[in-house]
């Protein structure tokens, strides 16, 4: 049999089912039905029907049906006439009267009493009618004033009953008497005046952590940049022309003048104390040879970048971040001694995650008064955590905005020289990278830390004038130390011949301000400026 005979042989045998199926469908549906209704009606019998009559309901809302529901009262509720008396009915049908304004008589009111300035509290400062007076059955709030206004009386007259009623009603009522009665006091007492204020105005009281922090706490950090500020912004600053000394270089490109200001200090400022914090890192891509060097010296730079006075200590980091101390050491041998020991037993091992170690500093107590320096000895590979390294830049600038000035160390060649270097730029710090051997990979680091060693000035600020338009950056400025000098680099429109800032700065607890005007064309040239200038927008471009 072929293919074609079997698809027809199938087909038809399709056919014959289909038919047979439909024809017993239609065979079978009046015996079913009619076994069910036979079924049906001798499983229930009807009674006969009946006709009844059906009584007439009340309707539920009917008036009767309300009044019979409403509940007894004790005594009768008073009638309408005895509480206002009735007033007059006008008829649909009788004719309206024109419309036009009411005419009534106002009610005779009792004459005011007079009233007395003398009498009156004084106030601190003029009323103006536009601001009104909501009631006079208010009284106004009595408080001592610096001022004594000029005595004056109300006139001696009656008050008439619309005068009575305007008092009463209009939010814009004001004596006329009274307003000349009270006068402005001059503009040379208002000075004084916000001169005594300032000088008796409270700062808030600030007591640093004693302890490390188990976690970064936000809203400490903040109260800490809040403690700086309080300190810097006083109306009693020192003059800092004195104390520093400024110089200016220039080049000119194209449209712009580019400038570098350097600061430096004399010998007028005294050193400050300051807390010192060396981060070491641990991880497995350190390698033993290189922490071996690093912890050697961790030990030298506790006694060589220390001055008397100063507080240290030491973390250790991997994935995760340990301190030697949960409180500052003071710089002294039984410290020193406790943190030999303390470095003696880390070994290199783990991963890294670097986002989380360098915030831990802000884990540490900030006291406003003493510059706070880390210095972080690490290859820069974040291996765990926040890895990528724009997320770390901007995330922990963004949250330190200078409260820490933050120092790197990179340990071989091939660190993260992006991290290590735009990251300490934006929090004002340097960074060294060392290149030699792993069995010397610390030997950079006391060099380093000798740029830190004595401060002068803390949480600098520069600000230029509007008039200057200038573009400069570090945003933040390095601390100030003994022999180091601190750059500043900018530019300006071309024809603009000089440029004008303001600096502050602390000493310990002592501010310092100082205003600078520099002339642009009496300096000398300097053709790297441009470049430098452009390199370091693009640092500050990484930061944000």
């Amino acid at each position: 049999m072929t293919k074609e005979r079997r698809q027809d042989v199938l087909i038809f045998a399709l056919v014959v089912s289909i038919a047979a199926h439909v024809g017993l469908m239609i065979y079978m549906r009046p015996q079913v039905m009619a076994e069910v209704a036979s079924g049906y009606q001798k499983t229930r019998t009807r009674g006969p029907m009946t006709v009844r009559d059906v009584e007439e309901k009340v309707a539920p809302l009917a008036f009767e049906a309300i009044e019979d529901i409403l509940p007894a009262r004790e005594s009768p509720e008073a009638e309408t006439d005895s509480v206002m008396p009735a007033m007059e009915r006008v008829s649909v049908d009788s004719e309206i009267p024109a419309a036009g304004l009411p005419q009534f008589e106002a009610p005779e009111m009792p004459k005011s009493p007079i009233a007395s300035v003398e009498a009156a509290p004084y106030l601190s400062e003029k009323i103006h009618v536009d601001e009104g007076i909501a009631s006079f059955s208010t009284p106004i709030a009595e408080h001592t004033s610096l001022f004594t206004p000029k005595k004056a009386r109300v006139e001696d007259r009656p008050i008439s009953a619309e005068q009575d009623l305007v008092m009463f009603t209009s939010p814009t009522f004001v004596p006329e008497s009274i307003n000349e009665s009270i006068v402005e006091p001059p503009k040379e007492d208002i000075a004084e005046i916000a001169d005594i204020v300032e000088s008796k105005r409270e700062k808030k009281s600030f007591t640093p952590e004693t302890e490390v922090l188990p976690k970064v706490d936000e809203s400490v950090v903040e109260a800490e940049k809040a403690a700086v500020r309080d300190l810097l912004d006083v109306r009693d600053a020192a003059e800092l022309n004195g104390v520093i000394g400024v110089s200016v270089t220039s080049a000119q490109e194209g449209e712009w003048v580019y400038f570098k200001v350097v600061v430096e200090a004399n010998n007028e400022l005294e050193t400050v104390p300051k807390d010192v914090v060396v981060l070491l890192d641990a991880s497995g891509s350190i390698g033993n040879d290189r922490l071996k060097s690093c912890r050697a010296a961790a030990r030298a730079i506790l006694r060589s970048c220390t001055n008397s006075g100063d507080r240290f200590n030491l973390v250790a980091f991997r994935n995760k971040f340990s301190y030697a101390f949960r409180n500052w050491q003071e710089c002294n041998k039984q410290s020193f001694e406790r943190a030999d020991k303390w470095l003696d037993n880390l070994t290199a091992h783990g991963r890294t995650d670097v986002f989380d170690v360098i915030k831990s500093v802000l884990t540490l107590p900030r006291d406003p008064s003493r510059p706070l320096i880390a210095l972080v000895v690490t290859d820069g590979d974040a291996n765990a955590g926040v890895r990528e390294t724009a997320q770390i830049l901007s995330k922990f600038t963004t949250l330190n905005d200078g409260l820490v000035s933050v120092y790197m160390y990179g340990v071989k060649a091939s660190a993260n020289r992006e991290l290590i270097d735009v990251l300490t730029h934006g929090n004002r710090g340097e960074s060294f990278i060392y290149g030699g051997s792993r069995w010397n990979a610390g030997s950079g680091i006391e060099g380093l830390s000798q740029k830190f060693r004595d401060p002068v000035l803390s949480d600098l600020r520069i600000v230029f004038t509007a008039n200057s338009k200038a573009e400069t950056y570090p945003k933040l400025l390095r601390n100030l130390y003994k022999g180091e000098m601190l750059p500043v680099y900018g530019r300006v429109p071309k024809g603009t011949s000089r440029v004008a800032f303001s600096i502050k700065g602390l000493n310990g607890t002592k501010s310092y301000e100082g205003f600078f005007d520099l002339d642009l064309s009496k300096v000398e040239f300097d053709s790297t400026l441009p470049a430098i200038w452009r390199e370091e927008l693009a640092i500050d471009t990484k930061l944000h």
